[in-house]
């Protein structure tokens, strides 16, 4: 059985032909590419409120500043929790 390094790959070089189209080429087949224009879907009556309430205890939507001091592993320590907090919807903030 044969193992999976052992299947020939051509240089990338190799792989382009006789046939297939020049650089200077390519600019020509640009002019046949149109964007595709997405419309956005209109939501009323959304709040846009970022700010919850300054009593609330509701879990993941305060925001949290992080500052470490100590060595290195410290450091790690504060990244990887800032991380998680993240992750569990808390806003970390630079100042």
């Amino acid at each position: 059985m044969p193992a999976a390094c052992e299947s020939v790959l051509e240089d990338i070089e190799d792989i382009v032909s006789a046939e297939d189209l020049k650089p200077h080429d390519r600019q020509f087949v640009r002019k046949n590419v149109f964007p595709k224009v997405r419309k956005h879907s209109s939501q009323k009556n959304v709040q846009t409120d970022d700010e919850p309430p300054s009593d609330s205890i509701i879990p993941g939507v305060q925001k949290i500043w992080i500052r470490t001091w100590g060595c290195s592993h410290n450091n790690s320590d504060g990244e990887y929790m800032a991380g998680q907090l993240a992750a569990y919807g808390y806003k970390i903030t630079g100042n």
